[in-house]
């Protein structure tokens, strides 16, 4: 299950950490509502704790949202480095056949490292997704209201730009300029971004990782560009990259007013910070004790997660080893290696699994691929086609398995009706469902896309002419990029249709 792992394992109190306080981290993580998918904590470059929540797992990409603009700093980093730009270029000197006729004097002021920043002048974001022209002459064209280098306004479209900027200096998309100068000395194997329509990826958001690359990344930050004794990135580099660059005390949450730095976030322990994304997506560095910790995840109240690490962790680790604790480490590693979302158990209900097989349930309205109605926040792709039907079949030993007819497919996915996620593979993206009879006409599926950060709740209402699908997003929020609400869906079966096209 673990892949070849490039840190030493070692137990926590080897490097000063109780393993009693990394059980009190995940169970007031549990307390405070945080959906963990996976973390990863380090200490002097040594991995003193790992895990997976079933149904993710350590091979399995997961989506980083805003995580993933410490990448792409780092790359302007390589590119400063190495004199292909410098952070005082204007942006009205690299696309000047983009501009507005009469630029402002603030936009004729705006350069890289105010981009770097999130202090280009705006007032508000763009909305590159449904920017009417193309979305950098759009974010040229939106207001500079503001000096650049004195306004904080949190801006994906500006980060956006940096690698717009990239590709049109170096010919090189984000991914393909980082693959030789930090992915491959790193061991960082496809590292995919989400491209946006113009050809650029998305430097603000779209990258999906998995844990252990995330792991490899925040540890070469931490230790300032160096990388097994190689000096990749010059170090100054990451003393201003994480440092307070500008000031961000209009925000609410307390670490999220500490001060920004080019792409990362100041928190408030002293000297700590972080790279984060959505819901939960993490790379926290704590310099002073040598530390780094990663973690994907799907909240809705990031500071509460932070505060966690920050009572439970933070102050209980020692600078020197502690004497080892054989029982608190067994209570540990069992811990680890069952963490687990919660899973529902089902009994077989004999009668109605015989009735249900016999019928294909055919869908009433135009409705979007079965996977697209699973959707998951963070997956950014749509599917092909319209779903067609939806049939069930049971086994003794396997379970249930949902055969899915769309216009341009079909494939089974498997139910996991044994008290246990089950994962199946879908073209290339993993989906794991867990499903449990709640009725005699009703079954209750719990669906995720594994790559992304959220899951779709059904639930299937069986009768007598068809079935009504209900179905509730994993995460109790709409808007912003969490996923649609869906409306409820009928299907009639095969069988009533004939019975309908008879009696006409």
């Amino acid at each position: 299950m673990h892949m070849n792992h490039i840190f030493e394992r070692v137990t926590p109190e080897s490097v000063g950490i109780p393993s009693s306080a990394i059980m009190e981290t995940l169970e007031n993580l549990r307390t405070c509502g945080a959906e963990v998918h996976s973390f990863m904590l380090l200490r002097y470059g040594k991995l003193c704790a790992e895990g997976w929540y079933r149904p993710y797992a350590p091979d399995i990409p997961h989506i980083m949202f805003s995580f993933s603009k410490s990448f792409t700093s780092t790359a302007i980093g390589f590119a400063e480095q190495e004199g292909i730009l410098s952070l005082d270029e204007k942006l009205v000197d690299m696309f000047p056949d983009l501009l507005p006729e009469n630029p402002s004097e603030n936009l004729k002021k705006c350069n890289i490292s105010h981009l770097l920043m999130m202090g280009c002048g705006h007032e508000e974001e763009i909305d590159f997704f449904n920017a009417s022209e193309n979305w950098i002459s759009a974010f040229l064209h939106q207001p500079f209201v503001y000096e650049p280098g004195t306004h904080f306004l949190y801006n994906t479209a500006g980060t956006n730009m940096l690698s717009a900027i990239l590709q049109k200096k170096t010919g090189q998309t984000l991914t393909q300029f980082l693959e030789p100068r930090l992915f491959a000395p790193l061991g960082i194997t496809d590292a995919k971004c989400f491209t946006l329509d113009n050809g650029v990826e998305a430097g603000g958001f779209g990258f999906k990782l998995k844990t252990e690359d995330m792991a490899r990344f925040i540890e070469f930050v931490r230790c300032k560009g160096n990388w097994q004794g190689k000096q990749l990135l010059r170090s100054d580099w990451f003393d201003r990259a994480t440092s307070k660059q500008i000031s961000n005390t209009t925000n609410d949450l307390p670490d999220w007013k500490c001060g920004y730095g080019y792409q990362f976030w100041r928190c408030q322990p002293e000297g700590v910070f972080r790279g984060d994304g959505a819901f939960g997506q993490y790379g926290i560095v704590m310099p002073e004790q040598e530390a780094a910790l990663v973690m994907t995840s799907c909240e809705m109240n990031m500071q509460a997660a932070l505060d966690v690490f920050w009572n439970s962790l933070l102050p209980k680790m020692h600078n020197e080893p502690l004497p080892e604790n054989p029982t608190a480490l067994v209570k540990l590693q069992f811990t680890l290696e069952n963490l687990a979302l919660p899973e529902m158990l089902s009994e077989d209900v004999i009668e109605a699994q015989a009735k249900l097989a016999k019928q294909e349930f055919l869908a009433k309205e135009t409705l979007p691929c079965f996977t697209t109605l699973i959707a998951g926040a963070g997956r950014f792709v749509l599917d092909e086609g319209n779903l067609v039907s939806l049939s069930f079949s049971f086994d003794q030993a396997e379970g249930a398995t949902l055969h899915v007819q769309e216009t341009a497919r079909s494939y089974d996915l498997k139910l996991g009706t044994r008290g246990r996620f089950v994962t199946t593979m879908i073209g290339s993206e993993p989906f794991a469902a867990n499903t449990r009879w709640r009725a005699q006409d009703k079954l209750e599926a719990e669906i995720r896309n594994l790559n992304a950060c959220t899951g779709t709740r059904f639930l299937f209402c069986f009768t007598e002419t068809g079935m009504t699908i209900t179905a509730d997003r994993t995460l109790p929020i709409s808007g912003g990029l969490a996923d649609p609400i869906l409306q409820d869906m009928a299907f009639t079966t095969a069988n009533a249709l004939l019975e309908i096209e008879e009696e006409n």
